[in-house]
This record gives structure tokens, C-alpha cells and sequence, in this order.
């Protein structure tokens, strides 16, 4: 069979806060059938699964069973496992987040970003969800004090911390969005993403917490630990060997950028927003669209990022799936998505069909 090059596919990694849901096993096994379907199509496949089990409410859901954090997210992380080979899925890489690997190189991103100027100290005064791990402004909120992702109350905190210039690349994103009206489909989610978030000003991201202990330590920083999204969306590259100091592995050079990344639409603003802006401040750019409806490529349309070199990290084609509606969404570049039903003619085309190419731009 002809070998027709790399295909990297990732699913996010599931929270260890507690056991997982139908809603994890149905993205994991979605993503084997595509991993499967692309090896018979004679593509050299990696696949990347895990579990993320850093912050603060895995801190408080250990206490509350009278374990150490790193023994509860044991338990949790061997609960995952077993039903992912329960379910026969064939991913190539089970990635943790507390992998002496991944931790090391978390270290380093968070040195070098703060070493160019995209990590500065300060405090943060604000409204904080434990369920979500997020924080929001109070526009944001639902009915005064709910999160508008989970609808749990919210409470306020207030410590010293690490913050990342997102508020830097906010207006390059907005731009982008308003001069490429079919960037982020279907239109509910892109008014969602503009008006909840990128529109009302993006905030600077609080990146490391101060008010607990169970993180990646900030290690020119003590008693910081690495705030949990920056920790968790790194394992993406963590995980094929990438080194934030320029001597990454041969793996992660063979199957960087990833083809697809599949997602549940909950965590859609961590990864179209967080995501590719972290990949550009660490000097990376966007590749070609994936494919459209019809599985084929579409021209090539520049991203809001630089020009492209080999070395640097690159953003990758994302997926979006839920369990509460069954939609699912491709996305060309970190944000362009069309939604179906997986059971549609739609998804079983592109489960024939879907094609990404191998050059980037």
C-alpha cells in the first residue's frame, strides 16, 4: 500500500476530578475510528489520548477523599486507561500531565514566554469557576454569579500571579475573524466566541495560581504553580518530544502540526482562542485548511500569524464534538468549523473522504 505521509490526531485530555463520562469514551471513540480508517488508507498514524490532572479542584476532590493529590489522580488516570482499553481504542501515546516529561517542558515554555515578554507578574481580583477552572469578568456571568459554561456559582479570588499578554494578540484575532466571515462555522459559534469573549476586550490570562500547591511549579518563581490550561493544552506537543529550547525530537519533527485535534465544543474557547494564541507567541503559524464539506481542500488563506519556519510549533486543524446536541465541527485553521450530526451524510462523507493536506503556509 502507498505510504501517503504522517497523520497526527489528538483528543483533549480527560480531567481526572473524577471518573470519565460517556461523553469522554464517545470523542475516544471517534477519534480511533479516524484513526483506524486513515492507517487502512495507508497514512502513518499518531495518535494521542491522555488524562489532565493538575489544579485546583483535583486538589480539594483528593482532600475530600482523604488522599494525596498525586495518589487520587493515580486511581483517576488508571480509571481512564482501562476503559479506553475496555473500548479497544489504538492510541499510540497515553500522555499524563504529571509525565516527568511533559511537566519538564511546561517549565520551559512558561520560562521562555516570560523571558520574551509575554508572562508578567501581577494580581489577579476576580470571579473564578473551580468547576471549569476559568475565570470571567462579570459580564460574562449568568444571573450575577453563575459560570455561563457549567452554571456553578462562582466566587471571587484574589492573589498574586502570572499573566500571559493575550490582550497582545487579541486585535489580530478579531481581524482575522471580521475579514473571513466563514472562519468559525456554524455563525452561533462564532457570535459566541466574538461576543462573550473577543469583543468585550480579551482579558490577560492568569497562567499561574498562588492560592493552592497541586501544579507544574513555576521554577523561578516559588510557591507559583503553572495555571492548569496552559498545563493542559501543551501536552500536544509535549507528548511527540517537542522542546521549547530548540531540541525537540525526531518524532515531534515528523508528525508536527497535528492533523486533528478533536474536541468537546465545552472546551471549544480554550482551544480556539488560548490555544492558537499560545502557538503563535511561541513563534508559530497556521497550516492550510484541512478540507471542507465535501472532504476536498479549499485555497489557501493566510492566518494572523508570521511567516512559517520548520522549527516552530504550528496550529492544527481542531474538531469539535458533543455528546448534548451530537454535533461535531472541522476546523480548517485553530477556528474554522462547520457543525453536523455525526450520524449525517454529512460525517459519514467525511469519514470516506476527509483529506488534509501535508504542506503548510
Amino acid at each position: 500500500m502507498q505510504n501517503k505521509g504522517k497523520y497526527y490526531i489528538t483528543t483533549a485530555i480527560a480531567y481526572t476530578s473524577g471518573k470519565p463520562h460517556i461523553g469522554n469514551t464517545y470523542e475516544i471513540v471517534m477519534a480511533d475510528s479516524i484513526a483506524r480508517w486513515k492507517r487502512a488508507d495507508g497514512y502513518d498514524v499518531h495518535f494521542q489520548t491522555g488524562t489532565d490532572e493538575h489544579g485546583q479542584k483535583i486538589q480539594e476532590r483528593a482532600a475530600q477523599v482523604h488522599m494525596t493529590p498525586k495518589a487520587y489522580v493515580d486511581k483517576q488516570a488508571a480509571e481512564v486507561k482501562r476503559i479506553w482499553d475496555l473500548m479497544n481504542t489504538s492510541y499510540d501515546r497515553f500522555i499524563r500531565t504529571t509525565d516527568e516529561d511533559h511537566e519538564r517542558q511546561v517549565q520551559k515554555i512558561f520560562k521562555k514566554l516570560y523571558d520574551q515578554g509575554d508572562i508578567y507578574l501581577g494580581s489577579y481580583n476576580g470571579m473564578y469557576c473551580t468547576e471549569c477552572e476559568a475565570f470571567y469578568t462579570k459580564s460574562q456571568l449568568v444571573d450575577g454569579d453563575k459560570c455561563p459554561v457549567c452554571g456553578s456559582t462562582v466566587h471571587e479570588e484574589k492573589e498574586d500571579a502570572y499573566f500571559f499578554r493575550m490582550s497582545k494578540y487579541a486585535d489580530r484575532l478579531i481581524d482575522y475573524i471580521n475579514t473571513h466571515p466563514d472562519f468559525i462555522q456554524p455563525e452561533s459559534r462564532e457570535k459566541e466566541m466574538m461576543n462573550n469573549f473577543l469583543l468585550p476586550g480579551l482579558q490577560d490570562l492568569c497562567v499561574s495560581r498562588t492560592s493552592f500547591d497541586w501544579g507544574i511549579p513555576v521554577d523561578f518563581a516559588p510557591g507559583h504553580v503553572v495555571y492548569v490550561w496552559l498545563d493542559a493544552l501543551s501536552n500536544y506537543i509535549t507528548g511527540i518530544g517537542y522542546d521549547a529550547e530548540g531540541n525537540s525530537s525526531e518524532l515531534y519533527k515528523k508528525y508536527w502540526p497535528a492533523d486533528l485535534h478533536l474536541v468537546g465544543k465545552d472546551i471549544m474557547r480554550f482551544h480556539t482562542i488560548y490555544w492558537p494564541i499560545f502557538l503563535v507567541a511561541l513563534g508559530s503559524h497556521c497550516r492550510r485548511p484541512s478540507s471542507d464539506t465535501r472532504g476536498s481542500c479549499r485555497a489557501a488563506r493566510r492566518c494572523p500569524s508570521q511567516r512559517a519556519t520548520s522549527s516552530t510549533p504550528m496550529i492544527s486543524p481542531i474538531c469539535s464534538v458533543s455528546m448534548r446536541r451530537a454535533t461535531s465541527c472541522f476546523t480548517r485553521c485553530p477556528m474554522r468549523t462547520t457543525a453536523s450530526s455525526p450520524g449525517s451524510a454529512w460525517w459519514r462523507e467525511q469519514m470516506r473522504t476527509l483529506q488534509t493536506p501535508s504542506e503548510t503556509w
